[in-house]
C-alpha cells in the first residue's frame, strides 16, 4: 500500500498499518499502568497531574518512565542495526559484547577519573565502537551465521570479568550502588538523566530513519548491496558507529540492559515482516513498550522487592533466544 501527504509518498505493508496503532494504544497503557503504580493507591485525577510532571508522583515516576521509552526504544535500534549489518537475528548490544564495552569504559572513566555523565557517555561510546570493532572483526567470516554471535559472548565474558574486577575494588557501598546499576536499573534516574537521553535520541534517531532506506540492500548480502550501487565501506562503519551512539547513552543513565534488540527485533519482524523501516519503527516502539514493562513489573509485582529492569528483560530474553534458535533449526531443515 502507497501512502501519499503532499509530495511526499511511502510504500507500507498493510500488517505494519495494523499493528502501528495497536502497539501504541499498548504503551499508552502502559504508561497509565506504570504512573499509577506503587504501595499507595492514585486516582485518575492523580496520576493525570503527575503525566504534567506535578506533585512527587510525576517527579519521581514520569522521568523514569519517559527514560524507559526513550531508552528502550534506542536499545531495541541498535540491535535491530546490528542484526541487519551482521545479517543475524540473533544479535544484540548485549549479546555483541557493546554493552559490556560501555560498562567498562564507563567504570573506568567514573571510578578512576571522576567523569561526569555527560562525558561519560562519550567514553561509553568509545568502549562500544572498541568492543564492536573487535567483534566484528573476529567473526568477520560468520557474519551470516551463529559464528558472530559466538564471538559476541566470549567478548562478553571476559568483559564481565573485568566489569566484576572494578567494581569489587572498592568499598562495599560503592559496590552496591554499581551492583544495582550494572544489572539495569531505572531506581535512580532523574530529570537530569531523562535531558541526556532526550539530546542524544534528538541527535542520533534522525540519522537512524534517514540511514534505513539503505539497510533493504543490506539484507541480500554485502556483496550484494555492493552491485546495486550501495557503498558498504562507509555504510557499514556508520551503522556501527549508529548502533553504538544509541546503546551507549542508555547504558550511562540505565546501566546494560541485556537482551532487549533481540526480543524487539524478533517480535517486530513476526508483526510486520522483514521491511527494514517498518521493523525499526515497529521495534522502537516494542523496545520502548517491553523496557516501561520490565521497569512497572520489577518494581510493583514483587513489592518491597525491587527487579532491576535489565534482570527482567534477561529472563524473557533467553526465553526469546530459545525460540528464536528453534524456529531457525525448523527452516533449515
Amino acid at each position: 500500500m502507497i501512502l501519499r501527504t503532499g509530495p511526499f509518498s511511502a510504500q507500507v505493508s498493510r500488517r505494519f498499518l495494523w499493528a502501528l496503532p495497536v502497539l501504541l494504544a499498548a504503551v499508552a497503557a502502559l504508561v497509565w499502568i506504570a504512573i499509577g503504580a506503587g504501595a499507595t493507591p492514585t486516582t485518575a485525577t492523580e496520576r493525570l497531574s503527575a503525566l504534567r510532571g506535578e506533585g512527587l508522583i510525576g517527579d519521581l515516576r514520569r522521568p523514569r518512565i519517559l527514560v524507559a521509552l526513550l531508552g528502550g526504544a534506542m536499545t531495541a535500534a541498535s540491535g535491530i542495526i546490528l542484526q541487519t549489518v551482521s545479517r543475524n537475528g540473533l544479535a544484540d548490544p548485549g549479546l555483541l559484547g557493546l554493552s559490556q564495552g560501555s560498562v567498562v569504559a564507563i567504570l573506568i572513566g567514573g571510578l578512576v577519573f571522576g567523569l561526569g555523565s555527560g562525558a561519560l557517555v562519550w567514553v561509553g561510546l568509545g568502549g562500544a565502537l572498541a568492543v564492536s570493532v573487535l567483534v566484528l572483526g573476529l567473526g568477520r567470516g560468520t557474519l551470516a551465521g551463529g559464528g558472530i554471535v559466538l564471538v559476541g559472548l566470549a567478548v562478553n565474558i571476559v568483559l564481565g570479568s573485568v566489569t566484576e574486577i572494578v567494581m569489587t575494588s572498592g568499598d562495599a557501598t560503592r559496590f552496591a550502588r554499581l551492583a544495582v546499576w550494572s544489572r539495569g536499573s531505572l531506581a535512580g534516574v532523574s530529570a537530569g538523566d531523562l535531558r541526556l537521553i532526550a539530546v542524544w535520541a534528538l541527535v542520533t534517531v534522525p540519522l537512524l530513519l534517514a540511514l534505513s532506506r539503505h539497510l533493504a540492500p543490506l539484507l541480500l548480502g554485502h556483496d550484494a548491496a555492493r552491485g546495486v550501487g550501495v557503498d558498504t565501506r562507509r555504510l557499514l562503519p556508520a551503522l556501527v558507529l549508529l548502533a553504538a551512539a544509541l546503546s551507549a547513552p542508555v547504558v550511562v543513565v540505565c546501566g546494560p540492559i541485556s537482551f532487549l534488540g533481540l526480543i524487539a527485533g524478533y517480535v517486530a519482524r513476526r508483526l510486520v515482516g522483514d521491511a527494514p523501516t517498518e521493523v525499526l519503527v515497529t521495534g522502537m516502539i516494542l523496545g520502548g513498550g517491553i523496557l516501561l514493562l520490565a521497569d512497572t513489573a520489577g518494581r510493583a509485582a514483587l513489592a518491597p522487592l525491587v527487579v532491576p529492569a535489565g534482570l527482567m528483560t534477561s529472563v524473557a530474553g533467553v526465553v526469546v533466544f530459545l525460540l528464536a534458535i528453534a524456529a531457525d533449526r525448523r527452516l533449515n531443515r
